[in-house]
């Protein structure tokens, strides 16, 4: 019988750092605690100012080395928004998040669905080679909150 696996956590993946024989500083701690917190994919600079809510955190340039080096070690993973700037979520191992984003207010939900294109990697993966694939799906619309809401007067 296979073993449960240990839920993620901010201390599993802190561990991990270490065993790659990489420091678990203070403001990486603050970083990845923001990441566990984070309910959607957040930007670097809300992951800036979340990290020093309170006290002084990591500054801009700290949390953008770290974002680097968790999604070269697959911790993180970037989220198309089709946004300006880039945003980014934690890739649990074993799971994946695909994302429904309005259009109009930004709202992003993470769908709890099985991904339909879990089968269709694997055949990706064979057919051409890859090992380890994986991809990001969002679904552009408008929310019922928008929706429901009078549309914005067009700009002259």
């Amino acid at each position: 019988m296979k073993a449960p696996a240990r839920p993620f956590s901010p201390e599993i993946l802190l561990r991990s750092l270490k065993e790659s024989g990489l420091r678990a500083t203070s403001p990486r701690r603050r970083i990845v605690d923001v990441l566990f917190a984070a309910t959607e994919p957040v930007s670097l600079q809300e992951i800036t100012d979340r990290a020093s809510e309170g006290f002084k955190g990591p500054d801009y340039a700290t949390v953008f080395r770290t974002i680097s080096l968790l999604e070269r070690l697959g911790f993180v993973q970037k989220v198309n928004l089709q946004r300006a700037c880039s945003f980014y979520e934690l890739h649990q191992p074993g799971k994946h998040y695909d994302h429904v984003v309005c259009v109009r207010c930004g709202k992003v939900v993470v769908l709890t669905e099985k991904c339909p294109l879990a089968g269709y990697e694997q055949l990706i993966a064979k057919r051409y080679g890859f090992a380890n694939l994986h991809h990001s799906l969002e679904f552009f619309g408008e929310c019922r909150e928008c929706l429901d809401s009078p549309a914005p007067a067009p700009r002259d």
